[in-house]
């Protein structure tokens, strides 16, 4: 059994992970992928996320990005944008889907040189505003080669990238491929964005008269991952969970299962803040903070210690408890469920005044019912002998005569049985053996006709097998 009390647990706008819209040619991928645009001409595609976020704020991007296998003839490219207006945007193109979107921020990886518009001949990143992606009109920084030994990241390759927003100091941080490539400081709340720091954020990608796919996979982002306070009542353990780092360290140590992996139960026995330091995947930090308040009454229930569910049978898993609310993996909602299949059952167990929260789970391992068949009755030759045997998983063996194995030899007539027995209960049989004389019909070698009564006719000798016979002169 592995209990996990989560307790008086505080939940609040920023816990609602809002999910992206999809728009244009962009797909879906899997949990953390999109596909902004396929290997088509004349495509667009964005993914923005529904909900707002405040530039008054740091953040951290941790992001990789793949555009495409084609070079010379490979094109445009993509951005990560920043705007208040919808999060249905996108324009094909030149563009890469983000030219013109006014107010608003982007940072473009460009990978295709389009001399009207100033680009160098070497795939490039720069930061931009006001959907501006014309060079000789200016930009706010950039542009630079965008890894910095290689003009091509037009490899088929996932390639790094992680762009850092320091609010305090008005900095914005661009890395590509474990490198600083491009660094902006300004008041960009006020001189883009007329004073208000809400803005939705996302990525843009197009292709025109040629063509690439664009693809980016989310690692971390403080938007989506960013740990969030909770509080539990005492005796309770948390599950912490971060992702997107290549190693995590929390501190301080102090009620952690293990310190040192990105999952670790939290049982402090005193209100605490955890530190998270992670590394990416260039061995650059970045960090997160947790604060567990321990505070109110334990909550524990107990569905049980795991066990064993035989076959054909139900059991019943019952942590009813006055006033809470349930929810099982089986999707009941209910204080107990039946259960007549073997699995893992989880069920989550709340209260509201205080609210707080107890999660336990079981496991039931499935076993068959007993069987014991020792076939039909038989019958033997003299001087033969036979074995039986009643293999059977994980069970025990007892015999007639008190034996104990799973096989038993036969050598005299006579009833024999068999109890086959397991944790889910006992099964029997019996069966007959008789022996005979199996020499049918024989004839002898001699005959003595002295009429005594004894051998007196050469006949066949058959043990009345034979009923009629007849002798040839």
């Amino acid at each position: 059994m592995r209990k996990i009390l989560l307790l008086l647990l505080i939940v609040n706008a920023a816990a609602l992970r809002a999910q992206f819209f999809v728009n244009g040619q962009a797909t879906v991928l899997n949990d953390t992928c999109y596909q902004l645009t396929p290997a088509v001409n004349n495509a667009v595609g964005s993914v923005w996320n529904a909900t707002k976020i405040n530039l008054l704020q740091s953040f951290e991007v941790v992001i990789r990005i793949n555009v495409g296998c084609k070079d010379q003839d490979g094109a445009d490219g993509m951005v990560f944008g920043f705007q208040p207006i919808s999060t249905s945007i996108g324009t094909s193109g030149g563009g890469m889907g983000f030219a013109n979107i006014i107010p608003s921020l982007g940072i473009e990886i460009d990978c295709f040189q389009n001399t009207n518009f100033g680009d160098p001949p070497f795939d490039h990143i720069a930061i931009t505003q006001n959907g501006q992606v014309n060079h000789n009109a200016g930009v706010l920084a950039g542009p630079v080669q965008a890894n910095a030994s290689n003009a091509n990241i037009e490899d088929c390759n996932f390639h790094d990238m992680r762009v850092s927003w320091h609010a305090a100091e008005q900095r914005l941080q661009v890395f590509f491929d474990c490198q600083l490539r491009l660094t902006y400081t300004g008041d960009i709340v006020n001189t883009i964005f007329n004073g208000d720091p809400w803005v939705y954020w996302g990525f843009t990608a197009a292709t025109g008269a040629l063509n690439n796919i664009h693809q980016l996979c989310f690692n971390y982002t403080s938007f989506l991952d960013q740990l969030d306070d909770v509080t539990m009542c005492p005796g309770g353990r948390y599950p912490l969970t971060a992702r997107g780092g290549v190693s995590y360290k929390w501190s301080p140590e102090a009620g952690l299962s293990n310190p040192n992996i990105p999952n670790p139960i939290a049982s402090p026995t005193e209100t605490t803040t955890y530190t998270l330091e992670m590394l990416d995947a260039c061995n650059r930090p970045f960090f997160d903070t947790i604060t567990i308040t321990v505070l109110g009454d334990t909550l524990l229930i107990d569905i049980d210690a795991d066990s064993i569910l035989c076959d054909q049978t139900s059991t019943r898993l019952d942590v009813t408890t006055p006033e809470a609310r349930y929810s099982w993996n089986t999707g009941d909602t209910t204080g107990f469920i039946n259960v007549s299949t073997p699995g893992n059952y989880a069920v989550t167990v709340s209260l509201s005044n205080p609210f707080c929260i107890s999660t336990d789970q079981i496991t039931l391992t499935g076993k068959p019912q007993p069987q014991a068949s020792l076939g039909p009755d038989t019958t033997l030759c003299d001087g033969q002998t036979m074995r039986y045997q009643v293999s059977f998983p994980e069970a025990r063996y007892r015999w007639q005569d008190d034996s104990t194995a799973d096989t038993l030899l036969i050598t005299t007539p006579g009833l024999y049985a068999v109890e086959v027995s397991n944790y889910c209960g006992t099964a029997t049989d019996m069966v007959r053996v008789d022996f005979e004389n199996c020499r049918e019909v024989f004839f002898p070698t001699a005959f003595s006709p002295d009429n005594d009564g004894i051998n007196d006719v050469f006949s066949p000798r058959h043990g009345g097998d034979v009923s009629s016979f007849q002798l040839f002169q």
